[in-house]
């Protein structure tokens, strides 16, 4: 490790390659791959980066943990399924709507779980309070 650089600076950068990844995934989907108005494919992408979007944030902390990269990995896995659920190998008809059902996982489960537990590492990394 190079001296004057943070313990997680590493944690950090490979958070914020996830979160390249994972707006070049949704931005494909929204821009080439997607049918329907722009104004539906805009607002699909914006729904798909908020639960990255609410990471990035926390990440831009010197300090930023594991916690946050499992919740951006985790976060991504669940897109890369959904994707790959809806445009190489769709089981129904329904499988479009897992489009939908991913980032809203995301947005309500993963992230607030990754940003808690970022929380309260840091809390415990930083020692007892007197």
């Amino acid at each position: 490790m190079k001296p004057g650089k943070s313990p997680h600076e590493r944690t950090r950068r490979t958070g914020w390659l996830l979160i390249a990844a994972a707006a070049s995934l949704h931005l494909a989907t929204a821009l080439l791959l997607g049918d329907g108005g722009w104004a539906f494919r805009l607002g699909l992408c914006a729904v798909s980066l908020a639960p990255y979007a609410a990471l990035a944030p926390m990440l831009r902390r010197r300090n930023a943990g594991t916690a946050l990269l499992a919740g951006a990995l985790l976060m991504l896995l669940l897109d890369a399924a959904a994707w790959y659920s809806v445009f190489i190998a769709p089981r129904h008809s329904t499988a479009a709507l897992n489009l939908l059902a991913a980032p809203l996982c995301n947005l309500v489960f993963i992230a607030p779980a990754a940003i808690a537990a970022e929380a309260l590492m840091a809390r415990r990394r930083s020692g007892p309070r007197p």
